[in-house]
Order: C-alpha cells, then structure tokens, then sequence
C-alpha cells in the first residue's frame, strides 16, 4: 500500500450465483487480487477483460503459481503509483492509459517489466520465477 493511502471503497461483484469478489481502492487505484484454487482464479478469469493490467505470479518448471508477493507499479517518471505487499497468484488493476514499469519480488529477486496501456485494449504480464520443482 502506497504511504499515506488509505481504503477508498469496496465494490462487492457477483461472478455468479455462488460466488462473491471483492475489488477493493486503494489511492483511487482499484485492483482484484486473488486466484487462489481453481473457482477463484476462474472467477476473476471471467472479470478480467474489465482491468486494463493483468498480472500472474509462478515459479519453478511446472509454473505453480504463488502468493505474497509483493508488487510496485511505477509511472514512466518512475514515480509509484501503486503498491501492494502480498499479491498473488493473480493480480488485476485498474490504471490509466500511459507507460510503467511493474517490479515483483520473490525469495529476494527482483522481476520488471515495462507495459504500457493504451486504448480498450489490456495487457496480461507474467512473472516466472525459475527454479526446481519442490519435492
């Protein structure tokens, strides 16, 4: 969470019948992070056209996906605009059109990338750490 930021709103959306998301805002940035098993993730899979930035957090070769991960999305100035200390597996969020650069850190590495959004359309951004599978 950015210092200084504090909880705007919760806007509760149906997915289904069954199902309840919460997308919360934070420093009028709204976001979905969740995804955990298998009725999460396909719950926020069926919202996911309406967030302009997708992002989803995996590691070793069989791409398990995880959790904690904590996440800061700069603008092209390099200042953040967005923070968030455990996202993951997947992280959805709301931003304006324009160019950052998201960095994730996992077993203290660093992972960034640069995006930028533009227009209706929205971009999917995959952190992968590698490694071997546990055992």
């Amino acid at each position: 969470m950015l210092a200084g930021s504090s909880l705007l709103a919760s806007l509760p959306l149906a997915a289904s019948a069954q199902e309840i998301i919460v997308v919360e805002t934070i420093s009028a940035t709204t976001y979905l992070n969740g995804g955990i098993g298998k009725d999460e993730a396909d719950a926020m899979r069926r919202i996911a056209k309406e967030f302009p930035l997708r992002l989803t957090f995996s590691v070793y070769k069989d791409g398990e996906f995880i959790v904690d991960v904590p996440v800061v999305i700069a603008d092209a100035r390099g200042n953040p605009v967005f923070e968030l200390s455990k996202a993951g597996p997947m992280l959805y969020v709301m931003l304006p059109n324009g160019k950052y650069k998201v960095s994730a850190r996992f077993k203290g590495l660093t992972e960034s990338q640069e995006v930028t959004l533009r227009g209706k359309e929205g971009k999917d951004l995959y952190f992968h750490w590698k490694g071997t599978p546990k055992k």
